[in-house]
């Protein structure tokens, strides 16, 4: 699978233009509907390879990551986040290691229900893919990243948009299927099928960037990011 486009497609900032004052607006929008939803589909799984990688079982890491987004939630923290002090994603990892630390002291093991609000998340799919993706001993801020990079990166191919057979074209792609056997499969000629997958390469690019800008507070941060978002996914 190409993971990400290769070689010369790998120019992920495109044209750099100067860092918009207002930063962390995809964090500091979280009390809608649709940021929060971006936020906890985006990271929801790198915060439960964590835990798990802390050493929780499956039923466990499940509790303390419904318990820490809702604990989130509930002091407002993702509004209240100070964009001074960097990335999103920084200070998220922080947040959690707290809060892990926290019921560590208090030999605390959370239950859902009650009070406590329970996110529709599919831990199942999250376990399988621990699984498959996590070797023993690796670092939890390791894992942590690596699953932030695949999940921006999922997150992201839902968000395209564009003609169904370029899309399809585009799936098939990243897949690593040749121009050939794609253009037999959606019905485009060759040269259409690399027109489209060129396109949707740019969109594909503008929306990961979109989003880190969002999550994080200068310019420099936005290009270490996208710098570590690429390492990570190569």
């Amino acid at each position: 699978m190409k993971m990400m486009p290769s070689s010369k497609d790998t120019q992920m900032m495109g044209d750099q233009n100067r860092f918009p004052t207002t930063s962390w607006n995809l964090v500091q929008t979280a009390k809608k509907v649709e940021a929060l939803d971006t936020l906890i589909n985006v990271y929801w799984k790198p915060l439960y390879f964590f835990v798990r990688q802390h050493g929780y079982d499956n039923e466990s890491s499940k509790d303390m990551v419904q318990g820490f987004l809702t604990t989130l939630m509930q002091r407002d923290a993702f509004s209240k986040a100070d964009p001074a002090r960097g990335r999103f994603r920084t200070f998220l990892l922080a947040a959690l290691t707290n809060f892990l630390k926290d019921c560590a002291k208090a030999e605390t093991r959370l239950q859902r229900g009650g009070d406590q609000a329970v996110f529709s998340l599919d831990f199942a799919q999250g376990e399988s893919e621990y699984k498959l993706d996590v070797a023993h001993g690796e670092a939890p801020e390791t894992v942590l990243n690596r699953a932030w990079a695949k999940n921006l990166w999922k997150h992201s191919l839902t968000k395209l948009q564009g003609d169904p057979a370029h899309l399809q074209a585009f799936t098939l792609y990243v897949a690593g299927t040749d121009y050939s056997t794609i253009a037999q499969k959606t019905g485009l000629s060759e040269s259409a099928a690399k027109t489209a997958v060129h396109r949707l390469k740019g969109q594909l690019r503008d929306i990961i960037v979109g989003h880190i800008r969002d999550t994080v507070s200068s310019e420099a941060d936005l290009e270490a990011e996208v710098a570590e978002f690429m390492s990570l996914l190569s």
